[in-house]
């Protein structure tokens, strides 16, 4: 792997606050000397918290595209090419190196620093099991140990996604200690370290792994432990304000809020979140999904025409438009691009940091309401354990009332959702945010909705796991792979096959030899679906 094995990421240690923006960049050594006596183990696990971050936002928005929540340009090949994983393999691999690092530090200082060593296991573990679920077998026995493996073998999925386990249970017992060394900075949660959080986290980190896997005695075992099934305990990456370089700012600012809108929403989602007035053929119409407004921004109020709308008239579209503003395209539609950057409904205020849609239809750039890129990046939330918990009750035979978890999933999400961000009250003095009778008629008509389907039931849970991970595409691929549900649009223009795994970087390929390309039909180990996915 080249020398990906030898080379730390601590050149690049740096630390920013999102909440307080200061940035810290005064080293006192160089860092490409820096050895165990030297090194600084708060610096070294926050460049892990922050490449970790980063592996998991670059995987999330090719995925968001492949699962329809935003659009995906053409096919699945130019989606997902050996180029999509070019910045995420390298990073993760210096990671582990950083993780060993400060697992030396720890055997080397004579207090401990049990809790550094907890958490990097922690995010180590999270790590390779998504380098599984993504790549299938990859390097792990032979890797980060590259004088004596310059061309590390790869290893069996399922036996590293069993090594990551006992990772797990290693830094559980490690944040179970009692010491008054703890981590000086905190990237995640709420901004402050507490070991509770980060123990909750490694239990929901199990439950996902068995999950996948199908292990209902593993998800049995879970059963009084702490897990992450509340909001002040979801896993989640803090953005701020800081435009100069590091840059803080939410990817979706950035990308949307600061000249011309660069992305595209799905008209799918659209129709999910019962957005348009065009005819939904997937989701029943009339009630809008309260996180509606606060999921996405309008730009114009006017119906896009002519060359602005270059599907119009076209028979493979399913909507082509959703109708009410909300600009969007179809699965797979490749059609030109017109100039219309400054009038595609966007990314609003939550997860990314800009505006709540208050029907004041000017451009991102000028909006007067955003949160300056202060967004979040839901890596994994008490929505998705409800939903998860749900999934398994019905297709594990796991226990628990699976509405009653269905039900509680859906509220914390729009708890959540509903409570981020700011002023929601127009410049005329009309209140557009969501209401307790809005909240309530949305799950009333969900719940009446699964309480009268029969062998459709895991895909309204489905539906609902994928409207409440806006922000994040990492769970539903793997969801997508999993289960074949939600029940989404298949591509309008031929797109070739859904990609099971992904793609090796080419560099990767050209360096060890014994590492073979990954076709986009191969199966990680635990994708048993027999399913063909669009």
């Amino acid at each position: 792997m080249k020398n990906i094995f030898k080379i730390s990421l601590l050149s690049v240690m740096f630390v920013f606050f999102t909440n307080c923006e200061v940035t810290e960049l005064d080293l006192l050594e160089n860092p490409n000397n820096i050895n165990i006596e030297s090194a600084d183990p708060n610096f070294i696990l926050n460049n892990v918290e922050l490449t970790f971050s980063d592996i998991m936002n670059g995987l999330s928005g090719p995925s968001m595209r492949i699962t329809r929540m935003t659009n995906m340009f053409g096919t699945y090949n130019q989606a997902v090419d050996e180029n999509t994983f070019s910045f995420e393999w390298p990073a993760a691999y210096g990671m582990f190196v950083d993780v060993d690092l400060i697992e030396q530090i720890n055997e080397n200082d004579p207090v401990g620093i049990p809790y550094h060593v907890g958490v990097a296991r922690i995010l180590e573990a999270y790590t390779y099991m998504t380098l599984v679920d993504y790549l299938g077998d990859v390097p792990f026995s032979q890797a980060t140990n590259g004088s004596e493996f310059p061309t590390p073998m790869v290893d069996d999925g399922a036996v590293i996604y069993a090594a990551q386990i006992e990772l797990i249970d290693s830094a559980i017992a490690l944040l179970n200690q009692e010491t008054n060394v703890q981590p000086a900075f905190e990237l995640f949660f709420e901004n402050e370290f507490d070991k509770d959080n980060w123990i909750a986290l490694a239990n929901t980190l199990k439950l996902r792994a068995y999950l996948n896997t199908g292990n209902t005695a593993g998800i049995a075992s879970l059963a009084g432990e702490n897990i992450i099934d509340t909001i002040e305990e979801d896993f989640q990456y803090n953005y701020g304000t800081f435009a100069a370089s590091p840059e803080s700012r939410h990817p979706f600012y950035v990308n949307n809020y600061l000249a011309a809108a660069g992305t595209y929403m799905s008209n799918q989602y659209y129709d999910f979140l019962n957005a348009g007035n065009s005819d939904a053929p997937f989701v029943e119409t009339g009630i809008a999904d309260p996180r509606l407004r606060y999921y996405v921004y309008r730009q114009r109020t006017g119906d896009p025409s002519g060359s602005n709308l270059p599907c119009t008239d076209n028979s493979a579209y399913d909507y082509c438009y959703v109708g009410n503003g909300y600009w969007g395209r179809d699965h797979a539609d490749d059609e030109g691009i017109p100039n219309d950057g400054a009038r595609r409904t966007t990314y609003g205020v939550y997860p990314g940091g800009g505006a709540f849609d208050r029907d004041e239809f000017v451009r991102a750039r000028d909006v007067s309401n955003t949160l300056d890129g202060a967004g979040i990046f839901p890596i994994y939330t008490s929505s998705f354990t409800h939903f998860a918990l749900a999934e398994a009750a019905l297709t594990m035979n796991t226990g628990g009332d699976a509405a009653s978890l269905l039900e509680m999933g859906i509220r914390l999400s729009i708890e959540k959702v509903t409570d981020f961000g700011n002023a929601e009250t127009s410049l005329d003095g009309t209140d557009y945010a969501a209401t307790t009778p809005d909240k309530e008629d949305y799950i009333t008509r969900v719940m009446t909705e699964y309480n009268a389907a029969t062998a459709d039931k895991l895909a309204i849970v489905a539906r609902e796991w994928f409207l409440a991970s806006f922000g994040n595409g990492v769970e539903p691929y793997n969801l997508y792979k999993r289960t074949a549900l939600p029940n989404l649009q298949a591509p309008i223009f031929p797109a070739a096959t859904f990609p099971r795994s992904f793609k090796f970087p080419a560099d990767e390929i050209t360096a060890n030899p014994n590492i073979t390309q990954n076709s986009n039909t191969d199966r990680v180990f635990w994708d048993t679906n027999p399913a063909v996915l669009d």
